[in-house]
């Protein structure tokens, strides 16, 4: 799927995920813990910071784990 264009679609794409609690890999470096944790706290950052650049690795970091999810991870 392509990449969403602003942080509302992201945030629709993820709401079908927001309640896994599933470990996730997100490179070598990076692991989730908890899916749905994730999401919500890194949303609540980048709403409560709307145009703030300074916040963009939440962004990268929700798109990476969008791509993952919707790639069909399990």
């Amino acid at each position: 799927m392509d990449k969403p264009k602003n942080l509302k679609e992201l945030k629709k794409r993820l709401q079908p995920f927001v309640n896994m609690d599933n470990q996730v890999r997100l490179s070598d470096e990076a692991t989730v813990t908890n899916v749905g944790q994730m999401i919500n706290a890194h949303l609540e950052v980048l709403e409560g910071n709307s145009g703030n650049k300074t916040f963009m690795p939440y962004y990268d970091r929700l798109i990476t784990l969008l791509t993952i999810l919707e790639a069909g991870w399990e």
